[in-house]
């Protein structure tokens, strides 16, 4: 049960963190990602918060995805741009 717990507060500290970083570049996901954080919470039944977890889930992966595309668009421009 304690590693449970533990295992839920650091999804949580996680969760918050990475919020906060993705506001600075994406703010439109910060209101989304606050909301699922909520929505984890050991208050919310398993069932419930199971499905929750797999939005944020797909959304986490969905974001990897973004971040991973503008950066390769950037290490393109730079180097055009060194080539050039």
């Amino acid at each position: 049960m304690a590693a449970e717990i533990l295992t839920e507060d650091l999804l949580r500290t996680s969760l918050a963190r990475l919020s906060r970083e993705v506001v600075k570049t994406h703010p439109e996901f910060g209101e989304m990602l606050a909301r699922h954080m909520m929505l984890t919470c050991g208050l919310v039944p398993d069932p419930q918060r199971a499905a929750h977890y797999h939005e944020l889930g797909t959304l986490l992966v969905d974001l990897g995805r973004l971040y991973l595309a503008e950066s390769e668009e950037l290490r393109t421009v730079q180097e055009e741009r060194v080539s050039a």
